[in-house]
């Protein structure tokens, strides 16, 4: 029988570390072996039909297989779970939780079901071979019990890697807000200065929001005659004005200083005025920043001289919200 567990412990590998009564009957093992590993602790059920070997830990994604393969096709990964699924930073919880149709209940102590009447196309997404709630839906959830700083965070790195966007979250939450779904009063105010791909970069755009300046285009890619696709951080179409907010993302090696230094000399052939401005600019200079863009947009579209901002307005705030 040793030989038989040691041919399921290989079967299983190939499983997620699950085991099925079908890959035991696979391995060559009778039902009676079979039984008789499982009562003896050899085999320890993880979910009703699968097991993994006493040797073998409960992690958090063995859980998630165990989950997803017990409840099926009509479940899918929910809330801080999915985004966690996604890589989304900030969302590190160890908790597992699904959302399923509303006749399910949960059985094991580690799983937690939500339920839904129904999911929109595009709600659920196969990741990593697990249904998954999509990233813009998985961020609407983890409005209900996070923190606006951690929907902060979710939401830079999810735009980011371009799991979602601003407009697919706004449209999203257009149609879910009417229904009482707690938290998404304070995801729309996070998204007021969305579009940057950074903290640094929503900051930028909320210090010209209270200035009264106008919105430019945000995360700008233009496709060039050569192939080569060049992207900015903001754009001003008509005033030919491009800015860009440097952070402590990238930028650090010569091949990256080169790329940008190129990326600026073409702009400039094409005859746009190209603004940077630091980390330090942003946070502990925003007049300077204000007066800059001013001084550089067409008077036609200046709305007031920008407002004088204080040191104190540097910090990050919300209206009506704490950190």
């Amino acid at each position: 029988m040793r030989k038989n567990d040691s041919q399921l412990i290989d079967l299983v590998a190939k499983h997620h570390m699950l085991a099925t009564t079908a890959l035991a009957q696979q391995a060559g093992l009778s039902r009676g072996q079979w039984l008789r590993l499982r009562r003896d602790g050899v085999w320890v059920p993880v979910v009703p039909g699968l097991w993994r070997h006493a040797a073998t830990p409960l992690t958090w994604e063995l859980k998630i297989r165990a989950g997803a393969a017990w409840l099926g096709r009509d479940a899918a990964l929910y809330g801080p779970t999915a985004a966690r699924w996604w890589s989304i930073d900030g969302c590190d919880a160890d908790t597992v939780e699904f959302v399923v149709p509303r006749a399910r209940r949960h059985l094991v102590p580690w799983l937690t079901l939500h339920t839904t009447t129904r999911w929109m196309r595009g709600d659920v997404l196969r990741h990593r071979g697990v249904p998954t709630s999509s990233a813009s839906l998985a961020i609407i959830d983890m409005a209900r019990t996070h923190t606006p700083r951690q929907l902060e965070n979710a939401v830079d790195s999810a735009v980011s890697r371009r799991l979602t966007s601003v407009p697919t979250l706004t449209k999203r939450m257009a149609l879910l807000g009417g229904r009482g779904r707690n938290g998404i009063r304070t995801l729309r105010m996070l998204l007021l200065d969305s579009g940057g791909e950074s903290f640094l970069e929503r900051r930028f755009l909320g210090l010209l929001r209270d200035a009264g300046l106008p919105r430019p285009i945000t995360q700008v890619a233009d496709r060039q005659r050569d192939a080569k696709v060049m992207r900015v951080d903001f754009q001003y179409s008509t005033a030919k004005v491009v800015v860009e907010v440097s952070g402590r993302r990238g930028h650090t090696s010569d091949r990256d200083r080169q790329r940008d230094a190129r990326r600026r000399n073409d702009l400039q052939t094409q005859g746009w005025m190209i603004l940077e401005f630091t980390t330090a600019d942003v946070l502990d200079d925003p007049n300077y920043v204000l007066t800059t863009v001013t001084d550089h947009l067409p008077k036609r579209r200046r709305r007031t001289k920008p407002a004088t901002v204080s040191s104190k307005s540097a910090t990050p705030r919300r209206r009506g919200m704490t950190r």
